[in-house]
């Protein structure tokens, strides 16, 4: 049998103590490299949560637009239905009247400037006026 002089050192009396050197030489020789891997793995995660961040700002911004949107579409359908109303006193002849009219002419061109409240309240009240004269 022949003898091979390898590196490999050999055991001394206390297996445990040699245990821990080989253990800590292995973790010397591999430690940079997981060293090297966390840190791109850190880097990725501060990337995706920088992204992340972006991106619900930017469905903030969208959510807020949409939610003036429908809120400007609501009044629109309020200003139609109001408009409506008052043609269908108009085409019924109802609104010769001099204070409606005077009323209408003034509530028409400030229509795009009034708030909700004032809204509702003239749809209320041309569709009781034509309730009234409707009976």
């Amino acid at each position: 049998m022949k003898i091979k002089i390898t590196n490999i050192p050999d055991i001394s009396k206390n297996l445990d103590q040699a245990k821990a050197d080989l253990g800590n030489r292995v973790i010397e020789n591999i430690s940079p490299l997981l060293d090297e891997y966390y840190v791109s793995k850190k880097h990725q995660l501060t990337e995706m949560k920088h992204s992340l961040k972006a991106v619900r700002k930017d469905v903030i911004e969208k959510k807020n637009l949409l939610e003036n949107l429908i809120k400007t579409l609501e009044k629109k359908k309020k200003i139609k239905l109001l408009l409506e109303r008052i043609s269908r006193l108009v085409t019924a002849g109802l609104g010769y009247d001099s204070s409606f009219r005077n009323e209408t002419i003034v509530l028409l061109k400030v229509l795009d400037n009034l708030p909700e409240q004032k809204l509702d309240f003239h749809l209320k009240d041309v569709q009781a006026t034509i309730s009234k004269r409707f009976k």
